[in-house]
């Protein structure tokens, strides 16, 4: 996995772990401490005169620095709209009014089609999303079947009633409930009083409200001719709020239901009791559901979070991950059949007289489980009661279709090094037949072994499945000989069942990153098709895969400056010249995760921003998925998250509200647009120098900064004193920096490639407004196993370029990028083949001028490149038309201002001259008042969305888009 990512997952990690130890106070507080990347961000950009656009995108010339050319004679000022006023005496004499933007919009020229599946949601189950959230057992470790990971193993979050003696079997393959279920607790009671055992629930515990109706199940038998009763006793503190009894049970496994009516609303310290009188029994499945679950279903969902998913109006559901898809190994993968109970056979297991019943599907262990712990007091195991039937059902319910994710015979290859099943063997054809079989689940009949599972659950119509995602975030030959392995048996299949796999199709992954961070890896991915099609001319892009999987969590900047990501020109639509482009082509794609790292409205805005690129490019991209999906501050693996949860309350977060405005004015056919005035267009590069270490200790003297037009020496870095050095210079790393007789030593041989990982071990000089420079240096190794990194264009930590002499092990010099905090691979046509000899001292120049970097060790030239401009824009755009025949257009405004823009919609008269469009329209919009704007568990929402009515509409009318803003004007065209 590439370090970038494996720095993201440990952060993460770290930290909900901060959380937990108690360093957050009231609820925005807490949840501001889990957003480390949020904060991350901020820290940076406070100390930068300005970093974004009006507070969100670049503001002024595109260099960052928020500063044009004048400023630089330190006689420049900001102006609201981000221009720059040359004359400081104008400052507070003139007030500034607002631009205003123009769209053009063609009524009449549909561009192409948009995939009706675009705008869609991702279920994994991290941040307790499953078992604790969607699924709405209320019982946590319901059949004793928790591990050494958890505090008090089997008996986790049980404990005992009275003074009952409670063990839990775990070896009588005989006389346990079936074989997926092996454990069970035994009660002994001989107090004279009623004793058992009470379950907690999980995180922050149960939640019960008053009239409500509870309904509990369990599996029990009587042992030593014990036969009743069984009590049930839901509590809280020490009120009782409802109770129950089995009157009698018998010496065999069986299952007893009843009801309980709570007669008291509580959310903490709320338990659920099974006793018994004098005697012996052992329990299973203790199983407690509210009655109101969505849709009223059995072994049901929360209705509060399931509703939330259907408001959203997604179009597909992809389940169910994510890294639960590979685990941690083979065998503590997500298992999709496991999800509906198979026996030692691997065929559907025939339990309580039927096939798939919960009680028959065996406990599996979630990837974002602490394994380095045998005491976790939130330990996160799998029960599969929200499995794939109940995945598909969902998709269903929610008018979605479902995308299931299967494992490709590798486990997870960031945490596990993609051990797995060699292609070709038993056991990889096991997953090959998986993923077979999981179509004839939702496809076959009676007389087939799987769909007749799915028709004893209850469904059956079949399923509508179209894709199959193969293996989460894998990538590399070996991933990729065994993708060629499902894509030859699909093949098979095809051809033998062209009724039941004829329009499957497969997809397959490009590993973690994106183009610019994970360029090499991503680019491979790309080869592989192109490869395939060589090797099978007879054959279709569609052949070998129906979409490829693309993941990146990035910073706002990078999604406010990567809006034209999927155009043509960075994307092609041809397989002729799929590896000729910036981020390849000739494949449709499934964006399957992606997030602005942030739950603030900056976020949400850069976003929507990257969605109507999106949309815009609906041709290519068929479908797209924030992720995750629930976040539970209590158990927290990741966050930013788009839904917040605890036992009693959900919180829709701003990024929610942006995905409900795309969802539910989704466009199907793409009309012809432009605007004028939003563009900011890049003018070179500028920024501070740097010197730098990879695992490197090095040295660096006669450090000067020459100005190219002039001549002149721009700056020459004091380092005659430690105090000198240490005031002028930005350290940023890990690194021992000291200066001795005019040389800046750095002496540690170890960069912290987790925290640093963007970075190394760097330490940055100058003004972040200087450009047009000639930066020279004399550089030597000391030790270590690299050479040297030499920053230019420094505005920061985040936004950077820089020389790697020496990198990847001594082999190379090249120039990677930094952009928004995200770490570029080896820029294309800078890389030569370069070592770096220990003791040796070398001669540096790098000559930065507009957009053209020339680099030179000892007077020879290495690197010439010219740097690509960049776009962003103050107010985003894409329109868009539907069945209806509405006119859609999306609108999206990252300014601190309100700006008007200039409608014109041409193509919208009829032949008599009147206008075909209505004057009202329907304006659906997310606005706030500060970038920093975040939707708080258990407070008033700070953003939500909102619609409203306006007149005066024609073919050529003014519209205010309000300030931090998302807007949807819908149309309607006169019948």
């Amino acid at each position: 996995m590439k370090k970038k990512t494996l720095q993201r997952m440990l952060c993460t990690v770290m930290t909900a772990a901060m959380f937990m130890s108690g360093c957050a106070g009231s609820a925005r507080e807490q949840k501001d401490t889990t957003l480390a990347s949020d904060k991350t961000e901020e820290a940076d950009s406070a100390g930068k005169e300005a970093t974004t656009q009006n507070e969100v995108s670049d503001e002024g010339n595109s260099d960052g620095t928020g500063k044009g050319d004048d400023a630089e004679k330190g006689d420049g000022a900001e102006k609201e709209d981000g221009s720059q006023k040359t004359d400081s005496a104008e400052q507070g004499k003139i007030e500034e009014v607002p631009k205003t933007y123009v769209l053009n919009v063609n009524a009449a020229n549909e561009v192409h089609e948009i995939s009706d599946l675009l705008y869609g949601i991702f279920i994994e189950d991290i941040n307790f999303a499953a078992d604790g959230g969607l699924y709405a057992e209320m019982v946590q470790n319901r059949s004793f079947e928790f591990g050494k990971l958890a505090a008090g193993d089997e008996l986790h979050a049980w404990s005992n009633v009275g003074e009952a003696n409670v063990k839990v079997v775990t070896d009588d393959t005989k006389g346990c409930l079936n074989l997926n279920n092996p454990n069970y607790a035994v009660i002994e009671n001989t107090s004279g009083a009623q004793a058992g055992i009470e379950n907690k629930g999980f995180l922050d515990g149960m939640a019960i409200n008053e009239n409500a109706v509870y309904n509990f199940s369990i599996y029990a038998k009587g042992l030593d001719g014990y036969t009743g009763p069984v009590y049930v006793t839901l509590k809280a503190g020490d009120k009782e709020a409802a109770t129950a009894k089995i009157d009698a049970i018998s010496g065999d496994w069986a299952k007893y239901e009843l009801s309980l009516t709570s007669q008291i609303t509580a959310n903490s310290n709320v338990r659920l009791a099974v006793t018994i009188e004098d005697g012996n029994a052992a329990i299973d499945m203790v199983s407690l559901f509210p009655e109101d679950t969505y849709k009223g279903r059995k072994n049901g969902l929360r209705r509060d979070l399931a509703e939330k998913l259907e408001a959203l109006n997604p179009s597909f559901l992809r389940f169910p991950g994510g890294c639960v898809v590979e685990g941690m190994s083979l065998d503590l993968a997500y298992d999709w059949k496991d999800s509906i109970g198979i026996d030692e056979n691997g065929n559907p297991l025939y339990f309580n007289d039927t096939y798939g019943d919960v009680a028959a599907r065996k406990l599996g262990q979630n990837i974002w489980t602490n394994e380095n712990t045998s005491n976790d007091q939130n330990p996160c195991y799998m029960t599969y009661g929200l499995g794939f039937f109940e995945y598909f059902q969902l998709a269903e319910d929610i008018g979605a279709i479902g995308v299931p994710v299967v494992n490709c015979g590798l486990c997870c290859m960031g945490q596990s090094h993609g051990r797995g099943a060699a292609v070709g063997t038993e056991g990889m054809d096991k997953y090959i037949q998986d993923a077979l079989d999981l179509v004839e689940f939702c496809r076959g009949d009676e007389n087939t072994t799987w769909g007749k599972v799915r028709i004893a659950l209850g469904h059956e119509a079949p399923f509508e499945l179209k894709y199959i995602g193969i293996g989460n975030e894998q990538w590399g030959d070996d991933f990729f000989k065994h993708y060629e392995a499902f894509v030859d048996a699909f093949a098979k299949a095809r051809e033998e069942k062209p009724e039941m796999y004829g329009d499957i199709e497969i997809m397959f992954t490009s590993g973690p990153d994106d183009g610019d961070s994970g360029h090499a890896m991503y680019m491979d991915a790309y080869e592989e098709a192109a490869d395939w099609l060589k090797e099978n001319p007879d054959k279709s892009m569609k052949d070998f895969a129906g979409a490829i999987d693309h993941h990146y969590y990035n910073t706002p900047d990078w999604f406010l400056s990567h809006n034209d990501y999927y155009d043509e020109e960075n994307y092609s639509r041809s397989t002729e010249n799929m590896l000729d482009k910036t981020y390849g082509g000739g494949i449709n794609v499934f964006l399957g995760e992606y997030a602005a790292q942030s739950n603030t409205l900056r976020a949400a805005l850069a976003e929507a921003s990257y969605m109507t690129g999106l949309e815009r490019n609906g041709d290519v991209i068929v479908m797209a998925a924030y992720a995750p999906l629930f976040g539970n501050l209590v158990g927290l693996h990741w966050s930013p998250d788009l839904i917040w949860f605890n036992n009693t309350l959900s919180t829709a977060s701003i990024n929610y509200y942006v995905q409900q405005i795309f969802g539910q004015n989704a466009g199907t056919k793409l009309l012809e647009s432009s605007m004028d005035g939003a563009a900011i267009e890049s003018t070179g590069v500028s920024g501070k120098i740097g010197v730098g270490t990879w695992n490197t200790s090095a040295e660096f003297s006669n450090i000067k900064i020459t100005d190219n037009d002039t001549g002149e020496v721009i700056a020459e870095p004091d380092l005659s004193s430690e105090d000198a050095f240490k005031g002028e210079w930005e350290f940023v790393s890990d690194g021992k920096w000291s200066v001795e007789g005019n040389v800046i030593k750095q002496s540690s041989s170890k960069t912290d490639t987790y925290r640093y990982g963007t970075t190394g071990t760097a330490a940055y000089f100058g003004d972040k407004n200087w450009r047009n420079y000639t930066l020279t240096l004399t550089a030597k190794k000391n030790a270590g196993l690299e050479g040297f990194l030499i920053p230019f264009a420094v505005t920061g930590a985040e936004d950077n370029y820089f020389w790697n002499i020496g990198g990847w092990n001594n082999t190379v010099s090249c120039l990677q990028q930094v952009s928004a905090g995200a770490k570029s691979d080896r820029i294309g046509g800078t890389v030569k083949n370069c070592s770096i000899e220990t003791g040796e001292e070398y001669e540096l120049k790098v000559v930065v001028k507009d957009t053209n970097v020339k680099c030179y060790i000892d007077d020879r030239l290495y690197i010439d490149y010219e740097i690509p401009p960049t776009t962003k824009y103050e107010c985003y755009q894409v329109v868009s038309t539907d069945e209806s025949g509405d006119i859609i257009i999306k609108l999206v405004n990252v300014t601190k201002n309100a700006h008007d823009v200039e409608i014109n919609i041409d193509g919208a008269l009829a032949e008599d001259g009147g206008s075909l469009l209505s004057d009202k329209a329907v304006v659906y919009q997310v606005a706030g008042d500060s970038p920093d704007n975040d939707n708080i568990l258990g407070a008033t929402e700070d953003v939500t969305l909102e619609s409203f009515e306006i007149d005066g509409v024609s073919d050529h009318f003014t519209y205010t888009v309000p300030m931090y803003s998302v807007t949807v004007i819908r149309i309607p065209r006169n019948k």
